[in-house]
This record gives C-alpha cells, sequence and structure tokens, in this order.
C-alpha cells in the first residue's frame, strides 16, 4: 500500500469503524428488546443494523461489496440531519472519489 493511497483510505476507515459501532450498538440493543423512540425493538429489527456491520467491515477490508452496502446505508444516513447528513455525505462523497482503492476478491497488500 502505497503512502498516498493509506493516507486516502485514513478517512473512510474512520467513517467505517463509527458504522461498525452504531451497527453493533443497535443490533445489541435489537437482542435485548430495548425500548427506542416508543418501539420496542426485536430480532426482526437486527437485520438492518446488522447489514450495516457487515458493510463496515467490508468496507475496512476494502471489498467492493462493503463499499456498495455503505454507500447503500450513507444514503440512508442522508435523512438524520445533522449528523447523518454530514456523516453519510461525507461517506458518499469518499466512497466514489477513491473507489480505485476497493478490490473485487482478495487483493495482496
Amino acid at each position: 500500500m502505497q503512502l498516498g493511497e493509506q493516507s486516502r483510505f485514513g478517512v473512510i476507515r474512520a467513517i467505517a469503524w463509527i458504522y461498525l459501532a452504531l451497527g453493533l450498538a443497535l443490533v445489541v440493543a435489537s437482542v435485548l428488546h430495548v425500548q427506542f423512540a416508543g418501539q420496542r425493538l426485536g430480532l426482526l429489527s437486527a437485520i438492518l443494523p446488522a447489514l450495516l456491520v457487515l458493510g463496515a467491515i467490508g468496507t475496512l477490508l476494502k471489498r467492493r461489496w462493503g463499499r456498495y452496502l455503505s454507500g447503500f446505508f450513507s444514503i440512508i444516513l442522508l435523512i438524520g440531519v445533522p449528523i447523518g447528513t454530514f456523516l453519510g455525505g461525507f461517506m458518499l462523497y469518499q466512497l466514489i472519489h477513491n473507489k480505485d482503492l476497493f478490490s473485487g476478491a482478495g487483493r495482496v497488500r
């Protein structure tokens, strides 16, 4: 990995870790049936956060499918004004601008 490539991936890595933490927190809340925004979460509520975790892991591993999943959840986060909009928009920009950092399968690093 070249130095420039490593610094370009640094921002993506930081946001992917935020996505991972958010997804894990929501999965745990769903498994524990926590009441959130007036609704009691159930096991079915853990599906989308689990996909967020999977996307974050794929992004951290620089997989193309991880980039697509993180992009999908970034679009969803855009409606969460103001923090979600900033985080999702910035991640979308980084994922699109640095798409050359992601491989389809495994790649020697």
